[in-house]
């Protein structure tokens, strides 16, 4: 009688045990619907890259970001992106939200988009606002077809759309609709 007391408890604590195990946490119905799937969130994102010498290159600031598993997508709140020339600062980059790739080659920025590039010896300091902007890390190349007003001192330039090649030398060109202010000095 005990034993088949004893074989009944274990059995009962078995089911128990399988009833009350959790189930997993994918939901099916995300893959049936191709809604990707967030894996992880993190709290004030820092990536850093550096070149071949060992010198910090660029810098990719977030107050947050989410990563999809499906598409390999992260995307940014509040990302500040700062490129470096030997170790210093020259341009930075800010937006209200983007979306960088999964292999880091595109960094997509939305809304209002402020560049800036702060003056040096041969250089006024310069800041362009637009939105939308498009930044290739790897080529420091970036691109938008929208709106941009660019200021350096007493001088400015209002254009739809921008190119922007930052190193080795700065070129920026401005594919249509340009108008410009230039006070000689």
């Amino acid at each position: 009688m005990r034993t088949w007391l004893l074989l009944l408890l274990l059995a009962l604590l078995g089911f128990t045990w399988w009833a009350s195990r959790p189930e997993p946490s994918e939901n099916p119905t995300d893959r049936a619907s191709g809604k990707d799937v967030q894996d992880y969130y993190m709290d004030t994102l820092v990536l850093r890259q550096f070149d071949t010498h060992g010198q910090l290159s660029h810098r990719l600031l977030a107050g947050d970001a989410q990563h999809y598993r499906d598409s390999g997508l992260t995307r940014l709140t509040a990302p500040d992106y700062v490129l470096y020339k030997q170790g210093n600062p020259v341009w930075t980059i800010n937006a209200a939200s983007g979306e960088l790739s999964s292999d880091q080659n595109l960094l997509k920025l939305f809304g209002k988009t402020t560049l800036e590039r702060k003056a040096d010896d041969v250089h006024p300091a310069m800041r362009l606002v637009t939105a939308d902007l498009r930044v290739y890390p790897h080529k420091e190349y970036a691109e938008t077809d929208e709106p941009v007003t660019v200021t350096s001192e007493q001088n400015w330039i209002e254009s739809t759309g921008m190119q922007a090649w930052f190193k080795p030398q700065t070129k920026i060109l401005f594919p249509a609709q340009a108008r410009a202010h230039y006070v000689a000095q």
